[in-house]
């Protein structure tokens, strides 16, 4: 009996060290732990990163978030294939910025890269209610969101554009183009005036489609997808290397490419359209580029005068896409509630937003009032708007060129949307194809868009290669899924 008693005494006083334990493990956990979320964003570090970040993470603190924020950057030149390479190791990280002129957020999918959110996005208040319904429609596949749309820009036209030498045109004598013509006649002008040492070019932005060109073209308006598919604003589905627009347009840039206006090295892997612009080489920009300000443009290349302008006045204004970027949550992701929380975070108040996107202010920027704001260092960026901004709080900086803020900034009520804006493609039922494909795009149909290949030498191969990738079957599940969303 005495026995016994000792026994359970022994047995009494082990729970009674095993609960404190538990109690001090828990206390642990609860008071002072923080989840540690990783953002993997193209770029490089800036001066003063680790004072930003941290003054994030001591406002996370301040607000009780419980989360502690690390930014990984990757070089923009590599940052697709090393996302990939992560993705494919499994290495965890859990926030990406996903650009969807480069690769968008279905082909995640279709790899298996990222994962629903939709439990974390419905109970975020605040991504709720700054990004609008029909952009999450957009960011939907079968029933589930998969990324945080970016609502920084006014899609509409806004790549539909070119930016242009305003001042040169002037000198040169030349009227805005509407045209393909005019555009070649325009680049003939500036080649025979030019005085730089080097010959004027045109800037293509290549990896997205020709919108600006697009509207030249009797049949527009229409929407092209990754320089893989063609819907028009019926719903009919096409392989875009198969239609007659595309032949427009190859045949129009070898024209261009024959006579010196391509740069030679345009696919290089170290080319780069930012720099070409900045030497003032060039004939136009694709799209909206007045990054910056007038200022500052005056100093990269003095006597300039930067303007955006459209082809084809008479076209409709068109919103070919809802969302140009967004942040998804990658599938390797250990924390994927937190993670949506430092986003609705981001967005909870202005204060959260500058310090995310813009820095410290006095540090990094400078508060010049009324959405307005200066850059002590103005090369300075810390993350951009349009990696994670929204509309809601986005600042201008001060001398920003009033075009840009009218394209960019402003609604365009009266803007066609595209018949497909707010469908999105679900690749997995041809998930080998719709990668093999994207990968064909760059391989064959990017050389003969830029010209460096003739449409009438390279089509038959560029066809046959797109076939053998699976394109037919792309198109036979696109125009399914687009029947079903349009409810034909």
């Amino acid at each position: 009996m005495k026995k016994s008693r000792i026994t359970m005494l022994l047995v009494l006083c082990l729970i009674a060290v095993l609960m404190a334990g538990c109690g001090k493990e828990n206390e642990g956990k609860n008071s002072g732990e923080k989840v540690h979320i990783v953002y993997v964003r193209p770029g490089t570090e800036v001066e003063h990163n680790a004072e930003l970040v941290q003054a994030i993470n001591d406002k996370l603190d301040a607000d009780g978030m419980g989360i502690e924020l690390e930014i990984m950057y990757i070089p923009s030149d590599t940052f697709q294939d090393k996302l990939n390479m992560m993705m494919t190791t499994e290495q965890e990280f859990d926030l990406v910025c996903v650009m969807e002129d480069q690769k968008p957020f279905t082909s995640f999918i279709a790899n298996e890269g990222i994962i629903p959110i939709t439990e974390y996005v419905k109970n975020s208040e605040n991504l709720q209610k700054y990004i609008p319904d029909w952009m999450w429609e957009s960011a939907t596949v079968n029933g589930e969101i998969y990324t945080i749309p970016a609502n920084w820009c006014e899609t509409a036209d806004q790549n539909c554009a070119i930016t242009i030498r305003r001042e040169k045109l002037k000198e040169f004598g030349l009227s805005d183009p509407q045209t393909m013509d005019d555009l070649f006649h325009m680049c003939q002008v500036f080649a025979e005036n030019w005085e730089g040492d080097n010959k004027p070019v045109v800037i293509p932005m290549f990896r997205e489609p020709f919108n600006y060109l697009f509207r030249t073209l009797d049949t527009y308006p229409f929407t092209v997808q990754k320089d893989l598919i063609y819907i028009d604003q019926e719903g009919n589905v096409k392989d875009w290397l198969e239609t007659d627009e595309f032949k427009q347009c190859a045949q129009f840039f070898r024209k261009l490419y024959e006579n010196g206006f391509v740069p030679e090295d345009v696919l290089a892997t170290g080319w780069s359209s930012w720099n070409t612009m900045l030497t003032g080489d060039f004939v136009w920009v694709d799209q909206c580029q007045l990054w910056d300000t007038e200022e500052i443009w005056e100093e990269r290349i003095p006597g300039v005068d930067l303007d955006t302008i459209y082809l084809n006045q008479n076209a409709v204004q068109f919103r070919p896409n809802s969302f140009r970027n967004d942040t998804a949550v990658a599938a390797n992701s250990a924390h994927p509630a937190e993670a949506v929380k430092f986003m609705d975070w981001v967005y909870a108040s202005q204060e959260n937003y500058d310090l995310v996107v813009y820095g410290v202010e006095g540090l990094t920027w400078v508060n010049e009032g009324d959405h307005s704001f200066s850059k002590i260092d103005p090369s300075f960026e810390f993350n951009a708007d349009w990696m994670i901004g929204n509309m809601e709080y986005e600042r201008y900086q001060k001398g920003t060129y009033d075009k840009f803020i009218e394209i960019m900034g402003k609604e365009k009520p009266d803007a066609v949307n595209s018949v497909i804006l707010n469908f999105v493609f679900d690749p997995t039922p041809v998930s080998n194809e719709y990668v093999n494909c994207q990968a064909e795009v760059e391989q064959s149909i990017y050389p003969l868009k830029l010209g460096l290949v003739s449409y009438e030498e390279g089509y038959e191969d560029a066809l046959a290669r797109m076939k053998a990738a699976g394109i037919d079957a792309v198109v036979a599940e696109y125009q399914r899924q687009v029947n079903e969303y349009l409810g034909k």
